[in-house]
C-alpha cells in the first residue's frame, strides 16, 4: 500500500507520513514493518499525557509561541505569524513587504488563496497582541 492510500484510512495526517517517509522512518510503498510502526503510532497519536510530557521539555514561552501556531500548517505561514506578533509597540509591517519577504525566504510565489490567508495570520496576530497587552495591563 502507497502513503497516499494509507493516509485516507488513519488518524496520523497525510503531511506527517511524509515527514516520516521523507525522514527515513517508512518507505512508499508501506512495508510490513511499516505497518507495525505505523499501528504503534496510532495507538499513541494524540494522547495527552504523552504531549504534555513532550511540552513540559520547552519553556513556558516556546510552549506558548507553539500553541499559537500549532495549527499553521506551514513554515512560511508560523514565519508571517511571528513577524506579525514580535513587531515592536507603534511599528508597522506592510502586506506588499511580508509578500516579498516570505518569496524570497522561501523561494516561490504566493497564490491568490496564500495572500488570502496572510491577511488571516495577521489579523491573527493581531489580536493576539492586543490581548496579550491587555492581559499584562491587568496584572
Amino acid at each position: 500500500m502507497f502513503i497516499t492510500h494509507y493516509a485516507k484510512v488513519t488518524s496520523v495526517p497525510g503531511n506527517i507520513l511524509r515527514y516520516l517517509n521523507t525522514e527515513g522512518f517508512i518507505e512508499d510503498p508501506l512495508s510490513q514493518d511499516d505497518f507495525l510502526r505505523l499501528q504503534f503510532l496510532e495507538r499513541i497519536w494524540g494522547n495527552k499525557k504523552l504531549i504534555r510530557s513532550q511540552l513540559s521539555r520547552l519553556s513556558i514561552k516556546a510552549r506558548k509561541s507553539f500553541l499559537r501556531t500549532a495549527d499553521l500548517q506551514t513554515k512560511w505561514e508560523r514565519y508571517a505569524y511571528s513577524r506579525f506578533f514580535n513587531l515592536e509597540s507603534g511599528q508597522k509591517l506592510p502586506m506588499g513587504a511580508l509578500i516579498e519577504e516570505v518569496q524570497t525566504t522561501f523561494s516561490f510565489l504566493l497564490s491568490k488563496k496564500q495572500i488570502s490567508s496572510l491577511y488571516k495570520i495577521r489579523n491573527r496576530a493581531q489580536v493576539a497582541r492586543h490581548r496579550k497587552k491587555n492581559q499584562q495591563e491587568n496584572d
